[in-house]
């Protein structure tokens, strides 16, 4: 079973994300954060082997997630960044810091749902 963690501040997008996502026999969500504070905290505490970050949040953003996931030093799960800013730079930055991969919310909807579908089958 795949847990997902999801870092989310629009809840029309964060619904169809679990929605999707808990189709899925072998995907569970097991909690959802819409800013940086809330999310590191649960992170931190939760089990959980992947979490889709969106950088623009409600407090912070997913960039300083990554960024705290990584200094940790701890073995965490996978990060995929799902955002609306799909620059080139920012897909980079994420990556440094630890993301497997990036996509653009506007027009990779099914590309994040496959990449998820692959890890957990």
């Amino acid at each position: 079973m795949l847990k997902i963690f999801i870092i989310e501040d629009a809840p029309s997008i964060r619904s169809q994300l679990i929605e999707t996502l808990q189709s899925y026999a072998n995907i569970k969500v097991v909690g959802f954060a819409d800013g940086q504070r809330e999310a590191l905290q649960q992170l931190r505490t939760i089990e959980w082997d992947m979490a889709i970050v969106d950088i623009g949040l409600r407090d912070g953003n997913g960039l300083a997630i990554l960024e705290a996931l990584q200094k940790d030093q701890v073995t965490y799960g996978l990060r995929i960044v799902f955002s609306n800013y799909p620059s080139p730079a920012l897909k980079a930055r994420c990556l440094a810091l630890g993301a497997i991969d990036f996509f653009d919310k506007s027009r990779e909807f099914s590309e994040l749902i496959d990449c998820v579908k692959a890890k957990a089958y």
